[in-house]
């Protein structure tokens, strides 16, 4: 009713049709859909069958972004200098025997992954977040 649709960034459409609806006649409203909105719109188009409704078809649309013509584009990366970071690898200096299997090695170091969790209070970690927050 009297709105200027063009340049929609975002579009709904629902086509109400009866059993005898073609593809043709869904291809016409998408095309001219997108005729109307925007290159880069994103345009959603749904169907309902309606067995009551013959000879006949509704269409709905809902458009939103109309004022977007007039807005300015700014790119965020142009906008802010990002500083570049550096990273710098270290050399560990760890004596690793490679006389043992790596089997028994790992399991030496998953003996002291496991003494380091047994420090946790397990049933603590059992009662959901949300709950905990309310007893405090």
């Amino acid at each position: 009713e009297d709105v200027d649709l063009s340049g929609a960034r975002g579009v709904l459409v629902n086509i109400t049709a009866g059993l005898d609806m073609t593809i043709g006649e869904f291809e016409d409203v998408g095309n001219t859909i997108k005729d109307f909105a925007s290159e880069d719109a994103t345009v959603v188009v749904g169907t309902v069958i309606d067995p009551e409704m013959t000879d006949e078809l509704r269409v709905t649309v809902v458009a939103t972004g109309l004022g977007a013509l007039n807005s300015v584009k700014v790119s965020l990366t142009d906008a802010v200098d990002t500083p570049q970071i550096e990273i710098v690898k270290k050399a560990v200096d760890i004596d690793i025997d490679y006389d043992k299997p790596t089997v028994l090695r790992n399991e030496e170091q998953d003996q002291q992954k496991q003494v380091a969790n047994s420090d946790i209070n397990m049933e603590y970690l059992d009662i959901p977040a949300f709950l905990r927050r309310q007893a405090d």
